[in-house]
């Protein structure tokens, strides 16, 4: 299982045994508590399961069957490897924020605090939770490098001084900032180390 602020997600053998199992165990927690779950919100996936069983499963916890991909606190769950188009939703983010800002009248040190402060925080929620494909993971980083140059996600031009040196720690000449295949890399092993 995995538990966030309200929600529950619940994995589980799709076998009626277990499965009024899993009903006995909710009935318990609402008779227990005094809470019960909102069925209107519940949904049941299944992955790889008889289309009967499928349905005796549903019946049992009067529960509707949910189809993947769903968004869940922001982010994709899919039933496959991501790709590019999956992360659709983060290219755009990205792109909308450094639009909806009035960049042209920020200074070099404005963009790259909302940079260090907001277009950071999207990107690494993601890097954090996937293994992002590596055109995405280049895309952030060009939206990134032209917000920093342009004021734009648009801007054509190359940049005053190279990404990778921008990308140097402080110490060494650059900016501080880590680049998202970089990101994505350390987040997913610190992920792996953890289990």
């Amino acid at each position: 299982h995995l538990l966030f602020a309200n929600d529950i997600l619940l994995f589980t053998k799709a076998d009626i045994p277990t499965l009024e199992l899993v009903k006995d165990v909710l009935l318990n927690f609402a008779e227990v508590s005094g809470m019960k779950p909102n069925l209107d919100k519940c949904q049941i996936f299944f992955g790889n399961v008889d289309s009967g069983v499928r349905r005796r499963a549903c019946n049992l916890l009067h529960i509707p069957e949910g189809s993947l991909p769903v968004i869940y606190l922001g982010l994709p769950l899919l039933a496959s490897k991501m790709s590019s188009m999956d992360c659709k939703v983060l290219l755009d983010k990205l792109t909308s924020r450094t639009s909806s800002w009035m960049c042209n009248s920020l200074s070099f040190g404005g963009r790259l605090q909302l940079m260090a402060f907001v277009l950071f925080s999207i990107q690494v929620y993601w890097c954090s939770t996937f293994i992002l494909p590596v055109a995405v993971t280049k895309e952030c980083d060009r939206i990134l490098r032209s917000f920093l140059w342009h004021g734009t996600a648009h801007g054509k031009k190359s940049g005053n001084v190279a990404w990778s040196r921008v990308c140097k720690p402080k110490k060494e000449g650059g900016l501080g900032f880590v680049g998202c295949r970089v990101w994505n890399q350390a987040a997913i092993m610190k992920i792996g180390w953890e289990i």
